[in-house]
């Protein structure tokens, strides 16, 4: 892959990979404009010929996707945003899994009776109390969060957890 996209290969690489991995529609995707910057994809509503061309302006709207050896890597604003769009690859955990889960141990999907045919292995849309809060990974049995150290760490205060920092090194 460039290591630069054009709007047109990241709007195409949008639109192939979240219809795919999360069911999000395409003419949901479609009503955005995507760019490339700092090795992700951004989208935004602004028309991309209204953006700014300035060096000190580096980006504009909301980080879609991170470029990750494996593929992309969506990030945890994208999964909230489309949070009503998403049909696959959403886990709904329990607060004892999620208690779990931010203090670093694996669920097992297996143990927990979860429906794998529902989850491909790749990246996953968690959600608490039927909201989507995050991003997890799911190697094909074991799921673990794919959180920042400090939205892991709010979660964890949320819970009542002591855990400090446990968390994906990555960003959000």
């Amino acid at each position: 892959m460039p290591e630069k996209l054009t709007p047109e290969q990241c709007k195409r690489e949008v639109l192939r990979y979240l219809p795919q991995r999360f069911g999000i529609p395409v003419e949901v995707l479609d009503k955005f404009n995507y760019t490339w910057s700092g090795g992700a994809i951004w989208m935004t509503s602004v028309p991309l010929e209204l953006l700014p061309n300035h060096k000190a302006i580096q980006r504009v709207g909301l980080r879609a996707l991170r470029k990750v050896p494996q593929g992309w890597k969506p990030t945890t604003p994208l999964l909230q945003f489309f949070d009503r769009y998403i049909t696959k690859n959403r886990i709904s955990l329990t607060h004892e899994q999620w208690k779990r889960i931010l203090t670093g141990q694996a669920i097992d999907c297996f143990r927990e009776g979860f429906s794998t045919d529902e989850l491909t292995p790749g990246y996953i849309a968690l959600e608490l109390d039927g909201v989507v809060v995050g991003c997890g990974f799911f190697n094909g049995r074991f799921l673990n969060h794919q959180l920042s150290k400090v939205r892991a760490a709010e979660l964890a205060e949320v819970f009542g957890l002591t855990v400090s920092a446990v968390g994906y090194d990555g960003e959000d």
